[in-house]
């Protein structure tokens, strides 16, 4: 089955096992290739107070996470949740 990307925009995204993860605000893609390369869960616009490199870092999904698009988005696990609770712990630089 195919999907034209506009119908993956607002697509809920689980895990495999239930969790939800966001739905898709924005899609990257790599136009030499043709292909996804990752899913967004916050649009990708450049607005005063808006940190797009934290976006791409901290709320992106890669796209080799994604097991099955149907009518929702199955990942393998919640690649956010990693990414949040590896930042949490770790010292922090004071100035």
């Amino acid at each position: 089955m195919s999907k034209r990307l506009s119908q993956i925009y607002g697509m809920d995204i689980f895990t495999e096992k239930a969790e939800y993860v966001g739905k898709v605000a924005d899609i990257i893609l790599n136009i030499e290739n043709g292909e996804i390369m990752q899913l967004s869960l916050k649009k990708l616009t450049s607005k005063e107070g808006m940190d797009i490199r934290r976006i791409l870092q901290e709320e992106t999904i890669p796209y080799d996470e994604v097991m099955k698009v149907g009518d929702i988005i199955i990942c393998k696990k919640n690649p956010l949740r990693e990414r949040r609770s590896r930042g949490r712990g770790a010292p922090r630089a004071t100035a």
